[in-house]
């Protein structure tokens, strides 16, 4: 029976363990997070010079590129003191991602150069720039995905969709910059604009769904945002239909936009802090609860140990024996205290189980999503936005969710021959 008990301390141990690397892998999405937003204002600005052929904001563009070197050296310093370790939640994958955002991260010095040489054009720079910060979302989105708990991956679903939801605000800003600042938008441009629009509305709306608790800190931070001037500019922009837009507009823009990206920002710290806070109480009482239990298993009574073991076996639910137990006979009473105690332990995973399948839904529909816009831009030669849009021109037309119409692509893909 001993050795029972030693099973399910070591169950519990593992579940403590499991949440000390997803507390570390909390940590990882707040430094990703940060070098993410550093790039975005890196890219927006970027834009304006290369638009501006160097005439404006080089010297901001210079403080923008200085930042987000300092942002990825403290990406690389924490990787450099973590990840050795094994110290991150279902590793094997993370590391993957990592493996890949930093190939991307390698591009950053030589597209640097080409904007500082006025070699690439804006849009080149954007899509450029797009690659990486997706390479570190992509880190983020495995950080969710990976997660075993359930309340901690709702948690990180709707910091991921914050942070995409960010990520196209950001996209938005860097198209509409280049657009103000040459002065014309041209009608692809104004599509790209509409869809990031759109997906960044969405992304927003599935962070709240899964934030529940950040609700009132996201009314109160939106209640502070520049809304409303944005939705001017946005009209000056996306109803232009050909005529000359003001280029002394393009400061007015960038700035509405970075300030709304400021805020989503803020809110994205103090979600992945709270995060982080509640993987260490998980911890703590997974702790208490051990060290309870471990004070009964080791205080082994010399004369009686089999009582000991029933004392710790009944301290293990938190129910006492009724009195009088141990002298009417300990053997059915410590069997059925074990017996009642894995059927708890069963029933606690297989909710943990069914709840996490739930969480993992809109992960696993986001997947279905990317892999067939994927297909889309393969086979048919279409940018992510363009991909996106014939989604969703489909999903409309045949009155269908679009996670369905990508799952009904990817099945044909799948089964037709490559031309």
């Amino acid at each position: 029976m001993s050795q029972v008990l030693n099973y399910l301390i070591t169950a519990r141990r593992c579940e403590a363990e499991e949440l000390q690397r997803l507390a570390h892998t909390c940590q990882l999405v707040l430094t990703v997070g940060k070098l993410i937003h550093c790039l975005q204002q890196e890219r927006g600005l970027s834009n304006i010079y290369l638009g501006s052929r160097g005439e404006r904001d080089a010297q901001a563009w210079q403080e923008r590129v200085a930042a987000s070197q300092a942002a990825q050296c403290e990406f690389d310093t924490w990787l450099g003191s973590t990840v050795p370790d094994n110290a991150l939640s279902n590793g094997a994958r993370l590391y993957t991602r990592i493996a890949f955002a930093l190939h991307a991260l390698d591009g950053l010095p030589k597209l640097r150069a080409d904007v500082a040489a006025l070699a690439c054009t804006p849009a080149a720079s954007y899509e450029r720039f797009k690659t990486v910060v997706g390479a570190l979302l992509a880190l983020v989105f495995e950080a969710a995905d990976v997660a075993v708990d359930p309340q901690i991956s709702r948690l990180l679903v709707a910091l991921f969709n914050l942070m995409q939801g960010k990520e196209f605000a950001g996209r938005e800003r860097a198209a509409g910059a280049a657009a103000f600042v040459t002065g014309k938008i041209t009608r692809e441009q104004e599509q790209t604009i509409e869809t990031q629009i759109e997906m960044q509305e969405q992304a927003l709306r599935r962070f709240e769904s899964f934030a529940e608790g950040f609700r009132n800190e996201w009314s109160a931070m939106q209640a502070t945002l520049p809304l409303a001037d944005l939705e001017r500019l946005r009209r000056k922009l996306l109803t232009a239909h050909g005529r000359p837009l003001d280029p002394e507009l393009a400061d007015a823009w960038y700035q509405c936009c970075s300030t709304r990206m400021d805020g989503l920002h803020q809110v994205e710290i103090h979600l992945a802090q709270y995060v982080q806070s509640q993987c260490q109480d998980k911890i703590r009482e997974l702790q208490k609860d051990l060290d309870h239990q471990g004070q009964f298993f080791t205080q082994a009574d010399d004369r009686d140990p089999l009582a000991s073991l029933t004392a710790f076996a009944s301290g293990l639910d938190g129910q006492p024996l009724p009195d009088g137990s141990l002298s009417a006979g300990v053997g059915p009473h410590l069997t059925q205290s074990i017996v009642d105690i894995l059927r708890t332990q069963s029933e606690r995973l297989q909710n943990l189980t069914q709840e996490l399948a739930t969480v993992r839904e809109s992960l696993e529909e986001r997947k279905l999503i990317e892999r067939a816009k994927g297909v889309l831009m393969m086979k048919q030669g279409l940018n992510e936005e363009a991909a996106y849009r014939l989604l969703r021109k489909h999903a409309m037309n045949q009155n269908r969710r679009i996670a369905e119409v990508a799952q009904a692509i990817l099945s044909l893909t799948e089964i037709l021959p490559d031309a």
